[in-house]
């Protein structure tokens, strides 16, 4: 439940927008209202793919280890082999891999970094993905390895509509050939008829400058998100308190107090993989 409501409270403001998580939990869901709890193509295909624009080429992964120096790494790296190679592609556990938390979530230690923006460039190390990152165990073709390619050719196999239909089908207002020109000039009508997946991520740069998601990619993740929460009989949203109120965190934060303001630092905290608790 703790974990639930750090994903309502304060990831998915952040992915959608605080102003679409409050008008989805205030006015309901529009558009996501499945018979049974389901994610959709649009979801799956699409508009979740939004973070492969905010993967950045290389991470810090810890500050312990190599004698207290930063462990910076890419995320791939085809020449990287070993027990501890010098890339993220996981598989390995050597003593020194480990997520440096405070890079990701505030601590109050000022290491925080801010996430690459939503827009439609993608880092370059996705348009050489690793082999085995490339499902082949049914006989598959291998290829391309370009993930952005990979996704665009999943909108034409799996028909996923285009942006603008479902920006239509929500009442909302399309972008504009001019917010599409450079993929227009590749011909097909694609300012007119635009792959989701690249819509999604335009749409993000033009109407939030790529902080979070715009109305049609914030309405498809916010609203699945929200809709299988609300329809677990078991989730936060549709439990309570021991006193029958609507159910609220109860662990204490990391200022020793509890309350609605519980965030993903505090439970990294309780889980003892916080800065201090590793003595960084």
């Amino acid at each position: 439940h703790h974990y639930q409501w750090i994903i309502v409270h304060e990831i998915l403001p952040q992915f959608v927008g605080q102003e679409m998580v409050d008008d989805i939990l205030g006015n309901g869901r529009r558009v996501y209202t499945p018979n049974i709890a389901r994610i959709p193509l649009e979801f799956q295909t699409a508009a979740y793919r939004f973070g492969h624009s905010m993967i950045r080429p290389s991470y810090r992964a810890n500050l312990a280890g190599d004698n207290g120096d930063p462990f910076f790494a890419m995320v791939f790296n085809p020449d990287a082999s070993g027990d501890d190679p010098e890339d993220l592609t996981g598989r390995h556990r050597a003593e020194r891999r480990f997520i440096g938390w405070q890079t990701f979530f505030d601590f109050g230690d000022g290491e925080v970094k801010p996430n690459k923006v939503i827009d439609t460039t993608m880092s370059t190390p996705l348009f050489q993905l690793p082999m085995f990152t490339i499902p082949t165990a049914r006989g598959e073709d291998v290829g391309p390895t370009s993930l952005a390619t990979r996704n665009l050719l999943r909108h034409i196999t799996w028909g996923i509509p285009s942006g603008q239909r479902v920006a239509d089908e929500m009442g909302v207002d399309r972008l504009s050939t001019a917010d599409l020109s450079d993929v227009g000039q590749l011909g097909a009508n694609l300012d007119r008829s635009t792959p989701l997946f690249f819509y999604v991520l335009r749409e993000a740069d033009v109407v939030a400058d790529g902080r979070h998601l715009g109305p049609v990619g914030g309405r498809i993740v916010g609203e699945v998100f929200l809709g299988i929460l609300e329809e677990d009989s078991t989730s936060y949203l549709n439990s309570t308190d021991p006193v029958g109120g609507a159910w609220r965190p109860t662990l204490a934060q990391r200022s020793g107090s509890v309350g609605i303001d519980f965030t993903m630092a505090d439970m990294l905290t309780i889980a003892g993989v916080d800065p201090e608790s590793r003595g960084q």
